[in-house]
């Protein structure tokens, strides 16, 4: 099966004083339509930067250095960046650790969600508002008239991000990030959101590129697991094989973290 995403020899460096630092040096990644894969690592390891560089939304101190970036045959690195706006949003979605960091706090979530809809598939005013009210109700949002007429600060961490799965899927992508979306939430919110992802990749048939530092997770939404150390990836395979036979000490270390703390079982 041809590969949706395919991530080849990907360096990324951020420029400190004239002494460039790389941040992701040399990662490989592939992603096959409807798979979900779990990027994997410690806090600073490269995963986000690895991320974000598939969705075009790197910093501007950040500079990809070399590598490609194939979604569905194209390189996204040669796009335009016309071309590249057509693609982010329509093809490709972005969900953030934070999502009222990146909702715009002076406009109801109703609105945000119409405006989406608005750009990326051409609905008409009253079109988008009937449409942004049955994404609501499928990130199983309670009253969403009420929540459409919200603003994202009268909003819980859970809802906002429930509302931020809807806006990503406004225009039904191909491939779906969802990087850390989970770690600002309480335990029970976390499982609710989770679950809430994989029926809907299920449902919609999208692929799922899950970034998270909790192997917990991976063990269970994963097909494959990517482990990133030092901006590397260190060691890749199916959850079975991470976990039973791993074989790099990074690998080891974190099995054995979230053992002593009763995350894995």
């Amino acid at each position: 099966m041809e590969n949706l995403l395919e991530i080849k020899n990907l360096r990324v460096e951020f420029g400190t004083e004239g002494k460039p630092v790389a941040a992701v040096d040399g990662v490989n990644l592939s992603l096959r339509p409807a798979e979900t894969v779990v990027l994997a690592g410690e806090s600073g390891s490269g995963k986000s930067v690895t991320a974000l560089s598939v969705a075009g939304l790197l910093p501007p101190e950040a500079v990809i250095r070399s590598g490609e970036v194939i979604f569905q045959g194209r390189d996204l690195r040669r796009l335009s960046g016309g071309e590249f706006d057509r693609v982010r949003g329509r093809e490709i979605a972005y969900i953030f650790q934070e999502p009222a960091s990146y909702l715009d706090p002076v406009y109801t979530i109703g609105s945000q969600i119409a405006e989406t809809l608005t750009l990326h598939q051409g609905l008409d005013t009253g079109a988008a508002a009937r449409e942004t009210l049955s994404l609501l109700a499928l990130v199983r949002i309670g009253e969403p008239e009420r929540v459409a007429r919200s603003y994202p600060h009268q909003l819980s961490g859970g809802m906002n991000q429930r509302v931020f799965i809807a806006m990503a899927l406004a225009c039904r992508p191909r491939l779906l990030i969802a990087d850390e979306p989970t770690t600002s939430l309480d335990i029970t919110i976390e499982a609710q959101i989770i679950s809430l992802l994989c029926e809907l990749k299920e449902k919609f048939g999208f692929s799922l590129l899950f970034i998270t530092h909790n192997l917990a997770i991976g063990r269970r939404i994963a097909e494959r697991i990517y482990i990133m150390h030092r901006g590397t990836v260190v060691e890749e395979g199916s959850p079975q094989s991470i976990f039973n036979s791993p074989a790099h000490f990074h690998t080891k270390e974190l099995i054995a973290a979230y053992e002593k703390i009763g995350r894995v079982k």
